[in-house]
């Protein structure tokens, strides 16, 4: 059987309550998954064995700002309404919403052919930070501001895209 590689620009990002930070994403890092051993006692050395449970990290999203910031503010607007509402109704128009308080947030990744290969599914998922955006007139070419997102969730499933 032979494989290709799996390519780091073929993918799209589906986020139904974030529509400008999925149009200009840039950037996905899959959440690293971790199990920590259990330590079993001897009188002689550490014994180990098998974690009872995975630790899932959050995954993070980068993209380029527009020049409204549109995006940028698309997340801002919702961690504020999370976690420093300026009123209660803030947070109770954002429980209102469409989307609710969480989001679900989808990740497809392309074959070499560019057909759609893979299904990352996010399940509940909301920021828990948003990095700064760096405006420099020092330099000498024009390199675009990035931001990127923290990603907290409930679930994560990876399956063949369907």
């Amino acid at each position: 059987m032979i494989t290709n590689y799996l390519s780091p620009v073929s993918f799209k990002v589906a986020i139904d309550r974030l529509p400008n930070v999925e149009f200009f994403t840039q950037k996905f890092t899959s959440p690293s998954i971790s199990m920590s051993p259990v330590e079993q006692l001897s009188p002689l050395h550490r014994m180990y064995q098998t974690g009872d449970r995975l630790e899932y990290s959050e995954f993070e999203l980068s993209f380029v700002v527009d020049e409204n910031m549109n995006n940028y503010r698309e997340i801002l607007n919702w961690m504020e309404g999370l976690g420093s509402p300026e009123n209660s109704d803030q947070f109770k128009d954002l429980q209102a919403s469409k989307y609710g308080t969480v989001s679900d947030i989808t990740v497809i990744v392309e074959n070499s052919a560019r057909n759609n290969n893979l299904k990352w599914t996010f399940t509940d998922c909301f920021p828990i930070s948003i990095s700064g955006v760096n405006l420099d007139v020092t330099n000498a070419d024009v390199f675009y501001p990035e931001a990127s997102v923290s990603v907290r969730y409930t679930n994560m499933k990876v399956e063949n895209y369907s």
